[in-house]
């Protein structure tokens, strides 16, 4: 059975968040993630593409943040 609700990309994920490029970019250091502050700030921009890994990072985080808020709006990882 599938899940049938819609999923936010990174950029709707991180505005509905509220957080800041400069949360966003501790959040995903702490799940993992390498990426410079400036980087963060251009992948959700759409100046960067972020790679497979790089985008389930940045996913992970934002949806961590909503675990810990009772949100239930996931961000969608890369794939099917």
């Amino acid at each position: 059975m599938t899940d049938a609700r819609a999923s936010l990309d990174l950029n709707e994920g991180l505005t509905r968040s509220g957080m800041t490029y400069s949360e966003l970019w501790l959040r995903q250091i702490a799940v993992g993630g390498v990426a410079d502050e400036l980087s963060v700030e251009a992948y959700l921009l759409g100046l960067l593409e972020p790679d497979h890994y790089m985008h389930d990072v940045l996913a992970q985080a934002i949806n961590e943040y909503f675990l810990e808020h009772d949100v239930d709006e996931p961000v969608s990882y890369w794939g099917p």
